[in-house]
């Protein structure tokens, strides 16, 4: 039975590791996210200038503006790009296999753990019911 306590415990600690990692992994996921939101505002805001700057003058100051805002454009898809891709941690995929061991290992051993203990206990009970049957019939052992 102490078995069986000492492998949930594994598995408590390893689903604690996998949770942290997973927490880990959506903070920098959500990171590069405001990244990329950031550089898209960045590049909204220069649209503006460069339809601005279209209006205003010909060709001057449009083609710096048009090199910022592509630019911007890129950064922001560097960013999405890396926040859209799916980096399970290593270290989450091995805590989860732990967990599921540990688990698994506690139920089977919470099953042997009955049997084994409960095989004496039926013989016991086997032993009295023989003693006490004739008692409860009301006759003599034979």
């Amino acid at each position: 039975m102490l078995r069986t306590f000492s492998l949930v415990g594994m598995a408590a600690q390893a689903e604690g590791r996998r949770l942290k990692a997973k927490a880990s992994a959506t903070g920098t996921r959500m990171a590069f996210y405001a990244g990329a939101g950031v550089m898209g505002l960045a590049a909204f805001v220069v649209l503006h200038f460069v339809l601005w700057f279209i209006a205003r003058n010909s060709f001057g100051t449009v083609v710096s503006s048009l090199l910022v805002l592509v630019f911007d454009l890129v950064l922001a898809g560097i960013c999405v790009f890396l926040a859209s891709r799916d980096n399970s941690a290593r270290e989450e995929m091995e805590a989860q296999a732990v967990r599921n061991v540990a688990l698994t290992g506690a139920a089977q051993s919470a099953v042997s753990g009955f049997t084994t203990q409960a095989g004496p206990l039926m013989a016991l009970a086997g032993i009295a019911i023989a003693a006490l049957w004739p008692k409860l019939r009301g006759g003599r052992r034979v």
